[in-house]
């Protein structure tokens, strides 16, 4: 058995200045949507990019307050004298650093 799922439709109501109307008419004909389609569409886009904007300022500042957190309390560095010994024994430009098995 086979379902199907009805979208419901809704009004949406704008008032505008009559200029307003004849420029969004004028822009429908000329891409071939009617008025209502053509302004449903330019409002979805619009929406969308408020919309994903706000996302992208959100993570924004989730990668902010991460970041400055990390700088107030750093991670342990491990093997720092390991790197120490290495830069100590720097010759000709090059430095190999073996790593350690970690437990």
């Amino acid at each position: 058995m086979q379902t199907s799922q009805t979208q419901e439709n809704v009004r949406l109501v704008a008032r505008a200045p009559k200029e307003v109307q004849e420029i969004i008419i004028s822009a429908a004909e000329l891409s071939g949507a009617s008025m209502s389609q053509f302004m449903i569409d330019a409002a979805l886009e619009k929406a969308k990019e408020v919309v994903e904007r706000n996302r992208l300022l959100t993570l924004s500042m989730e990668g902010a307050n991460r970041f400055f957190d990390a700088l107030d309390n750093p991670p342990e560095i491990q093997h720092l004298d390991d790197a120490y010994d290495a830069l100590k024994g720097y010759e000709n430009g090059s430095v190999t650093f073996k790593r350690k098995p970690q437990s």
